[in-house]
């Protein structure tokens, strides 16, 4: 596989993620709102909540159908991805798996502080957790940031 086999494009929106693989393009009519809506209670974020967003996510992922062993790199254009990365990676245009981990990490020991941050629309946390599943399902390496 050559490099550009192994670069993917993507978009996540509250309706829809479209991947590209190569010349192929793949639409999953479940987006943001669908995570949110099967995962998220009562408004609130807390740690069962993140559980079970984990498991929709995994879940549309798994659609996909994508071998695990080939490392890739993405990269997006979605104006959620510059939020995330204001957020939690001082604007970086490059986010590698070790940042994102790191991030993650603080996000899930300071839940509280992040969802009162974010609520009442929990949409860019939860574009959050499906990056980072993204990028442990899908072997992804490093996301880029288009402008």
């Amino acid at each position: 596989m050559t490099d550009a086999e192994a670069a993917i494009k993507f978009s996540l929106n509250l309706e829809l993620f479209q991947i590209e693989i190569g010349e192929q393009r793949i639409e999953i009519a479940k987006g943001l709102s669908f995570i949110a809506s099967q995962s998220i209670r009562f408004g609130h974020l807390d740690a069962l909540a993140l559980e079970h967003m984990i498991y929709v996510i995994e879940e549309i992922l798994e659609q996909l159908k994508l071998d695990y062993h080939t490392q890739r790199t993405a990269q997006t254009s979605d104006e959620l991805m510059r939020q995330l990365s204001a957020l939690f990676f001082n604007h970086a245009a490059v986010i590698d798996r070790m940042l994102l981990e790191h991030a993650f990490n603080e996000f899930t020991e300071r839940l509280e502080y992040y969802t009162a941050k974010a609520e009442p629309d929990l949409t860019l946390l939860a574009y959050f957790v499906f990056i980072r599943e993204m990028m442990h399902h899908l072997n992804v390496v490093e996301i880029y940031l288009n402008h």
